[in-house]
């Protein structure tokens, strides 16, 4: 996710000539763990603090690295910043399959999803969200990895559980997906904006005691 076209272009454009030689088998080892390193140093700041102004040489700043540095183990900023948002993507999807699991009725599943996602301690990770939201839609080409993502693939996964626990046809599974992520969503950013919480929660369990009947 880089911070502006002309940086990041300007930046791609540079790093055969300004990123050190590409290491031998074994610095290639060190440099891939230090690559981790980094992402997880970066991963933790963005969630702690947001994205800011999406400046590569801030971010270096911040991880005690040059920019030339992030280039050369990511191949470019877009690829610094396309790694940092496929590993706060990927880290979520591992979750999802067992808040699924761990209720049977559809209603509780929402509850839970609920639960974990508008906790104190995962807001961050939700403010962020919104945040890469608001610039993705205004630069779609740049971020439609993340577009086709954020909607698709949970979208797709509340369908097979809908179908699964309730039976219905993979169009209506579908059509009801949509509306209970929207719905969660629409809610976790009236949590964000206003900090209501017993409100928000009140009409999640509203939402999800008239929408989700008993398993069939």
């Amino acid at each position: 996710m880089p911070p502006r076209k002309t940086t990041a272009k300007s930046a791609a454009n540079t790093a055969d000539t300004s990123a050190p030689a590409a290491p031998a088998a074994a610095e290639g080892r060190a440099a891939s763990e230090q690559a981790v390193q980094l992402l997880d140093a970066a991963t933790a700041h963005v969630l702690a603090h947001g994205l800011g102004d999406l400046s590569l040489r801030a971010m270096a700043e911040v991880l005690g690295t040059s920019h030339r540095m992030l280039i050369y183990y990511f191949g470019s900023a877009d690829g610094f910043w396309e790694a940092l948002l496929r590993r706060i993507r990927h880290a979520e999807q591992r979750v999802r399959p067992a808040l699924a699991e761990e209720a049977a009725d559809p209603a509780r599943v929402l509850e839970l999803a609920w639960e974990r996602y508008s906790a104190d301690s995962y807001l961050p990770i939700i403010q962020l969200l919104f945040e890469i939201y608001g610039r993705a839609i205004r630069d779609r080409e740049r971020f439609q990895a993340f577009l086709d993502d954020v909607v698709g693939s949970w979208m797709g996964a509340m369908a097979d559980r809908l179908h699964r626990q309730l039976g219905l046809p993979p169009a209506e599974a579908r059509l009801r997906a949509r509306v209970e992520l929207a719905t969660m969503r629409g809610l976790l950013l009236d949590l964000v904006t206003t900090g209501d919480r017993k409100g928000t929660t009140a009409a999640l369990k509203y939402f999800a005691e008239r929408l989700a009947p008993a398993p069939r």
